[in-house]
Parts: C-alpha cells; sequence; structure tokens
C-alpha cells in the first residue's frame, strides 16, 4: 500500500516498531488527551487504525504521529476536543 515500492513489509514493520518505541519514550500525558474514555468515535477510530495497522505496518507511526499532532494543537486550544 504504502511506499511498497520502495520497502519491504519487514522493512516496513520494522519503522513501526522502533516508531511505537521512540513515541513511548517521549509520551507524555497529554498525548492521551485526543482518547476521552466512554466515547464511541474514539472507539471507532482507534478500532479503524488497528485494522489498518494490521494491513499496512506504515499506519502504526501515522497514527502515533497523529496522536502526537492532536494532543499538541489540544494542548493550545482547550476548548477543541474529540468527543
Amino acid at each position: 500500500m504504502i511506499l511498497d515500492k520502495v520497502l519491504d513489509n519487514e522493512t516496513k514493520i520494522i519503522i513501526s516498531v522502533i516508531s511505537a518505541m521512540i513515541w513511548i519514550y517521549f509520551r507524555k500525558f497529554k498525548n492521551y488527551s485526543g482518547l476521552p474514555n466512554k466515547s464511541v468515535l474514539s472507539v471507532i477510530l482507534v478500532g479503524c487504525w488497528a485494522y489498518l495497522n494490521y494491513k499496512e505496518p506504515l499506519f502504526l507511526p501515522i497514527g502515533l504521529s497523529t496522536l502526537y499532532l492532536y494532543s499538541e494543537f489540544y494542548d493550545d486550544n482547550k476548548n477543541f476536543k474529540l468527543n
């Protein structure tokens, strides 16, 4: 799917695992602010993300980057929430 002509699946998995390790090491509490508890939208988005990650390993770093960027945006704009 993504970058298939440049990277094989094993390389994509390694990139995905390394990005997850980096994200876990540097994460902050605010990185979870975009995932409120008991939110149907959050559940659906994470479910879709998990499915896409099984189909294409590079969706893990894409999703983690999205969470990070959302938390940075949310931190500056307290009125913007994903509910």
